[in-house]
Protein backbone atom coordinates (compact mmCIF):
# COMPACT_ATOMS: atom_id res chain seq x y z
CA UNK A 1 0.00 0.00 0.00
CA UNK A 2 1.24 3.59 -1.02
CA UNK A 3 2.28 5.67 1.90
CA UNK A 4 -0.63 8.22 2.43
CA UNK A 5 -3.20 6.24 0.42
CA UNK A 6 -4.71 4.92 3.49
CA UNK A 7 -8.42 6.07 4.64
CA UNK A 8 -7.32 6.60 8.62
CA UNK A 9 -3.80 7.98 7.63
CA UNK A 10 -3.82 12.02 7.58
CA UNK A 11 -2.58 12.19 4.19
CA UNK A 12 -5.95 9.98 3.33
CA UNK A 13 -7.88 12.58 5.50
CA UNK A 14 -6.84 15.31 3.75
CA UNK A 15 -7.36 14.28 0.73
CA UNK A 16 -11.15 13.20 2.07
CA UNK A 17 -11.38 17.16 3.13
CA UNK A 18 -10.30 18.58 0.19
CA UNK A 19 -12.38 15.74 -2.18
CA UNK A 20 -15.54 16.91 -0.38
CA UNK A 21 -14.61 20.57 0.36
CA UNK A 22 -14.81 20.50 -3.66
CA UNK A 23 -18.00 19.17 -4.12
CA UNK A 24 -19.39 21.68 -1.25
CA UNK A 25 -17.57 24.81 -3.47
CA UNK A 26 -19.21 23.01 -6.20
CA UNK A 27 -22.64 22.85 -5.27
CA UNK A 28 -22.75 26.20 -3.84
CA UNK A 29 -21.35 27.55 -6.99
CA UNK A 30 -24.04 26.08 -9.19
CA UNK A 31 -26.69 26.83 -6.43
CA UNK A 32 -25.18 30.25 -6.80
CA UNK A 33 -25.41 30.39 -10.87
CA UNK A 34 -28.78 29.17 -10.49
CA UNK A 35 -29.95 32.07 -8.34
CA UNK A 36 -28.45 34.53 -10.38
CA UNK A 37 -30.33 33.43 -13.16
CA UNK A 38 -33.26 33.22 -11.81
CA UNK A 39 -33.41 36.63 -10.32
CA UNK A 40 -32.39 37.62 -14.47
CA UNK A 41 -35.30 35.87 -15.46
CA UNK A 42 -37.62 36.97 -12.89
CA UNK A 43 -36.86 40.65 -13.11
CA UNK A 44 -36.24 40.29 -17.12
CA UNK A 45 -40.55 38.72 -16.45
CA UNK A 46 -41.05 41.72 -14.44
CA UNK A 47 -39.83 44.21 -16.96
CA UNK A 48 -42.48 42.33 -19.59
CA UNK A 49 -45.05 42.77 -17.55
CA UNK A 50 -44.73 45.73 -16.16
CA UNK A 51 -44.44 47.47 -20.32
CA UNK A 52 -47.44 45.23 -21.39
CA UNK A 53 -49.10 47.44 -18.03
CA UNK A 54 -48.20 50.27 -18.97
CA UNK A 55 -49.00 49.96 -22.59
CA UNK A 56 -52.05 48.40 -21.85
CA UNK A 57 -52.86 52.02 -19.34
CA UNK A 58 -51.59 53.83 -22.94
CA UNK A 59 -53.87 52.40 -24.76
CA UNK A 60 -56.92 52.04 -22.52
CA UNK A 61 -56.14 56.36 -21.88
CA UNK A 62 -56.48 56.31 -26.04
CA UNK A 63 -59.46 54.93 -26.22
CA UNK A 64 -61.02 56.97 -23.85
CA UNK A 65 -59.86 59.97 -25.26
CA UNK A 66 -61.09 58.99 -28.82
CA UNK A 67 -64.70 58.11 -27.50
CA UNK A 68 -64.31 61.27 -26.23
CA UNK A 69 -64.00 63.03 -29.10
CA UNK A 70 -66.52 60.79 -30.85
CA UNK A 71 -69.02 61.88 -28.54
CA UNK A 72 -68.07 65.39 -29.20
CA UNK A 73 -68.37 64.82 -33.01
CA UNK A 74 -71.63 62.90 -33.02
CA UNK A 75 -73.14 65.78 -30.89
CA UNK A 76 -71.37 68.82 -32.69
CA UNK A 77 -70.12 70.11 -29.32
CA UNK A 78 -66.89 72.83 -29.49
CA UNK A 79 -65.71 70.99 -26.27
CA UNK A 80 -65.58 67.32 -24.33
CA UNK A 81 -64.16 67.11 -21.13
CA UNK A 82 -64.27 64.07 -18.34
CA UNK A 83 -63.96 65.23 -14.78
CA UNK A 84 -62.57 63.00 -12.26
CA UNK A 85 -62.88 62.75 -8.30
CA UNK A 86 -60.41 63.07 -5.81
CA UNK A 87 -59.22 64.13 -2.65
CA UNK A 88 -56.78 67.39 -2.25
CA UNK A 89 -55.62 67.40 1.33
CA UNK A 90 -57.60 67.55 5.12
CA UNK A 91 -59.15 70.40 6.75
CA UNK A 92 -58.29 71.08 10.53
CA UNK A 93 -60.81 68.48 11.84
CA UNK A 94 -59.16 65.56 9.57
CA UNK A 95 -62.11 65.42 7.25
CA UNK A 96 -60.88 65.21 3.26
CA UNK A 97 -61.12 68.16 0.99
CA UNK A 98 -62.79 66.88 -2.21
CA UNK A 99 -62.30 68.29 -5.04
CA UNK A 100 -62.38 67.32 -8.71
CA UNK A 101 -60.18 67.60 -12.12
CA UNK A 102 -60.21 67.32 -16.10
CA UNK A 103 -58.35 64.36 -16.92
CA UNK A 104 -59.12 64.41 -20.52
CA UNK A 105 -60.51 66.90 -23.09
CA UNK A 106 -61.63 67.15 -26.61
CA UNK A 107 -62.06 70.30 -28.86
CA UNK A 108 -62.67 71.19 -31.76
CA UNK A 109 -60.84 74.10 -33.64
CA UNK A 110 -60.72 77.35 -32.53
CA UNK A 111 -62.10 76.41 -29.03
CA UNK A 112 -60.04 77.08 -26.18
CA UNK A 113 -59.20 74.32 -23.55
CA UNK A 114 -60.15 74.60 -20.01
CA UNK A 115 -57.65 72.14 -18.90
CA UNK A 116 -55.56 73.72 -16.91
CA UNK A 117 -58.12 75.55 -14.94
CA UNK A 118 -59.87 72.91 -14.07
CA UNK A 119 -57.14 71.25 -11.87
CA UNK A 120 -57.76 70.47 -8.22
CA UNK A 121 -61.55 72.50 -8.15
CA UNK A 122 -63.19 72.32 -5.09
CA UNK A 123 -66.32 70.75 -5.26
CA UNK A 124 -68.01 72.96 -2.86
CA UNK A 125 -67.41 75.74 -5.08
CA UNK A 126 -70.01 74.04 -8.20
CA UNK A 127 -72.69 72.73 -5.72
CA UNK A 128 -75.29 73.49 -8.41
CA UNK A 129 -73.21 71.11 -10.95
CA UNK A 130 -73.37 68.83 -8.65
CA UNK A 131 -77.06 68.87 -8.38
CA UNK A 132 -77.86 68.83 -11.57
CA UNK A 133 -75.66 65.73 -12.50
CA UNK A 134 -78.25 63.82 -10.50
CA UNK A 135 -81.30 66.19 -11.48
CA UNK A 136 -80.39 66.44 -15.25
CA UNK A 137 -78.32 63.87 -16.06
CA UNK A 138 -77.12 63.83 -19.91
CA UNK A 139 -80.15 66.65 -20.92
CA UNK A 140 -78.73 69.90 -22.96
CA UNK A 141 -78.70 72.62 -20.38
CA UNK A 142 -79.22 76.33 -21.78
CA UNK A 143 -76.53 78.24 -19.79
CA UNK A 144 -79.02 81.39 -19.57
CA UNK A 145 -81.12 79.02 -17.45
CA UNK A 146 -78.76 78.64 -14.57
CA UNK A 147 -79.09 81.22 -11.78
CA UNK A 148 -76.54 83.84 -10.84
CA UNK A 149 -73.36 81.29 -9.45
CA UNK A 150 -69.67 80.34 -10.20
CA UNK A 151 -70.46 77.61 -12.51
CA UNK A 152 -72.50 80.02 -14.38
CA UNK A 153 -69.65 82.44 -14.62
CA UNK A 154 -66.88 79.78 -15.38
CA UNK A 155 -69.26 78.39 -18.72
CA UNK A 156 -69.95 82.02 -19.71
CA UNK A 157 -65.82 83.11 -20.00
CA UNK A 158 -65.49 80.27 -21.93
CA UNK A 159 -68.67 80.88 -24.40
CA UNK A 160 -70.38 78.50 -23.44
CA UNK A 161 -74.35 78.62 -24.50
CA UNK A 162 -75.85 75.05 -23.86
CA UNK A 163 -74.44 72.05 -21.68
CA UNK A 164 -74.64 68.57 -20.38
CA UNK A 165 -73.46 66.65 -17.55
CA UNK A 166 -73.45 62.81 -17.53
CA UNK A 167 -72.29 60.73 -14.18
CA UNK A 168 -69.51 58.34 -14.30
CA UNK A 169 -69.17 55.32 -11.40
CA UNK A 170 -66.31 53.48 -10.28
CA UNK A 171 -66.27 49.85 -11.04
CA UNK A 172 -69.13 49.16 -8.64
CA UNK A 173 -71.81 50.80 -10.32
CA UNK A 174 -72.52 52.77 -7.14
CA UNK A 175 -69.47 55.24 -6.30
CA UNK A 176 -68.80 58.28 -8.27
CA UNK A 177 -65.40 58.55 -9.71
CA UNK A 178 -66.66 61.57 -11.90
CA UNK A 179 -68.58 63.18 -14.91
CA UNK A 180 -68.43 64.18 -18.16
CA UNK A 181 -68.98 67.89 -19.49
CA UNK A 182 -70.30 68.59 -22.95
CA UNK A 183 -70.00 72.23 -24.28
CA UNK A 184 -71.74 73.89 -26.98
CA UNK A 185 -70.01 77.27 -27.81
CA UNK A 186 -72.32 77.70 -30.67
CA UNK A 187 -76.19 77.59 -30.90
CA UNK A 188 -75.75 77.00 -34.62
CA UNK A 189 -74.64 73.81 -34.58
CA UNK A 190 -77.83 72.10 -32.12
CA UNK A 191 -79.79 74.10 -34.41
CA UNK A 192 -78.47 72.09 -37.20
CA UNK A 193 -78.67 68.41 -35.75
CA UNK A 194 -82.54 69.60 -35.10
CA UNK A 195 -83.20 70.36 -38.49
CA UNK A 196 -81.88 67.10 -39.47
CA UNK A 197 -83.77 65.29 -36.88
CA UNK A 198 -82.00 64.87 -34.23
CA UNK A 199 -84.27 66.18 -30.67
CA UNK A 200 -82.36 66.97 -27.38
CA UNK A 201 -83.91 63.38 -26.54
CA UNK A 202 -82.05 61.41 -29.64
CA UNK A 203 -78.81 63.67 -28.75
CA UNK A 204 -79.59 62.58 -24.65
CA UNK A 205 -79.36 58.98 -25.70
CA UNK A 206 -76.19 59.62 -27.45
CA UNK A 207 -75.24 61.20 -24.71
CA UNK A 208 -75.45 58.34 -22.17
CA UNK A 209 -74.41 55.80 -24.53
CA UNK A 210 -70.83 57.20 -25.36
CA UNK A 211 -70.62 58.13 -21.61
CA UNK A 212 -71.39 54.55 -20.73
CA UNK A 213 -68.17 53.44 -23.06
CA UNK A 214 -66.26 56.25 -21.72
CA UNK A 215 -67.07 54.86 -17.98
CA UNK A 216 -65.85 51.57 -19.19
CA UNK A 217 -62.69 52.33 -20.48
CA UNK A 218 -62.29 54.64 -17.62
CA UNK A 219 -62.75 51.67 -15.17
CA UNK A 220 -59.93 49.75 -17.85
CA UNK A 221 -57.46 52.16 -16.83
CA UNK A 222 -57.72 51.55 -13.17
CA UNK A 223 -57.54 48.20 -13.36
CA UNK A 224 -54.76 46.81 -15.54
Amino acid sequence: MILGDDPGSGAGMLKDFIFHFGELAGALVFGMLIGVVSIIKKNKIMDKWSAKTEASKITAHTRVHESLTELRVMVRAGRALIFQYHNGGKFADGTSIKRFSVTHESCSTGIMSMMMESQDVLLTRYMELISLIDEKPNKIIAVSSLPDCSFRSILEINNVVYFSVGSLKCEDGLTPMGFVCCHWCDVTELDKLHEEGFDDDALQDVIRNSIHTINNHLIHTKTT
